[in-house]
């Protein structure tokens, strides 16, 4: 389950990081920055030929994140022929929209903890036909709101955050978001029977009252589109579920990284299907939509 790349808003927090030991970790920015490089120390965990990745159960790295277990892509040929419990030092590479491990170079090996699946499960995923775990948010107008509120209704839920500076990342996704509003207001088979979510990944700038101008700026039919937001820790495990990783840099002022998911959960509370990345199509969500919606 691969993830797209990410984007970095400079703000104030402290570190609270998801992992997500089936995909990749990936950066981008509003501007192409210049190549940075951190020094990297761990143990290889696992290895996924096939997405050209490999997870390492890692020490800090300075200035950028605390020790960690997390998939990293690889693009050198060579990791063919590494192999799970080595001792590696490496480079990691935050360049553009992407992030990698270069340089990697073993200087022992160890056992792996027993057993050694667990580690690479950093994140309690949900499939495809499992129920989605729910969360105790609040939407912008202040009134608490969780899943079953809206049950019987097909729901599209996405992590977005009102700061992101990128038009092509978060608020491509609120224009997506918006489009998609306008076809459920529009198609009789979808009218009263979909809710969309925004959920803010920012929640201490987030508050109900910022989204309330946000949901006014993007013309948000509440009947339709809610926006939502949060105790960090409640917001974060419940978009863990779906493979958003955020990470929240230790050095001030600090970065908040993040990928973009969308989930499609059907009338039961149960997971239709993930989008990655903002790349996808509004018909391509609406027909997951109506896929759900036909489930019921």
């Amino acid at each position: 389950m691969p993830l797209p790349r990410l984007t970095r808003h400079r703000r104030r927090a402290s570190v609270l990081v998801v992992l997500v030991a089936c995909s990749s970790l990936a950066v981008g920015g509003c501007r192409r920055p210049a190549e940075r490089t951190y020094p990297l120390e761990g143990q290889i965990v696992s290895i996924d030929q096939a997405r050209q990745e490999m997870t390492v159960k890692h020490g800090d790295i300075a200035g950028f994140m605390p020790a960690m277990t997390m998939a990293y892509k690889i693009r050198d040929p060579a990791i063919q022929t590494r192999t799970p419990g080595e001792l590696i030092k490496a480079t990691l590479v935050v360049e553009g929209s992407s992030a990698y491990l270069r340089s990697i170079e073993r200087v022992g090996v160890a056992p792996l903890p027993t057993p050694a699946a667990p580690p690479t499960r950093v994140m309690d995923i949900v499939n495809a036909g499992q129920p989605v775990r729910d969360a105790e948010l609040t939407d912008e107008n202040g009134r608490r709101r969780s899943l079953k509120d809206w049950r019987g209704q097909v729901i599209a839920v996405t992590f977005v955050y009102t700061r992101c500076p990128l038009p092509d990342f978060c608020p491509l996704i609120d224009r997506q978001f918006a489009a998609v509003q306008e076809q459920v207001r529009a198609a009789a088979d979808l009218r009263g029977h979909v809710r969309l979510l925004s959920v803010t990944l920012d929640p201490e700038y987030d508050t109900p009252e910022v989204l309330e101008r946000h949901a006014a700026a993007l013309h948000v039919d509440p009947a339709v589109w809610s926006l939502l937001t949060g105790p960090r820790e409640e917001v974060e495990t419940f978009a863990s579920q779906f493979g958003v990783s955020v990470i929240r840099e230790t050095t001030a002022p600090s970065e908040l990284v993040h990928n973009l998911r969308t989930a499609v959960i059907d009338g039961d509370g149960k997971l239709v299907e993930i989008l990655s990345g903002a790349e996808w199509q509004v018909a391509q969500l609406l027909a997951g939509i109506r896929n759900a919606r036909a489930r019921g």
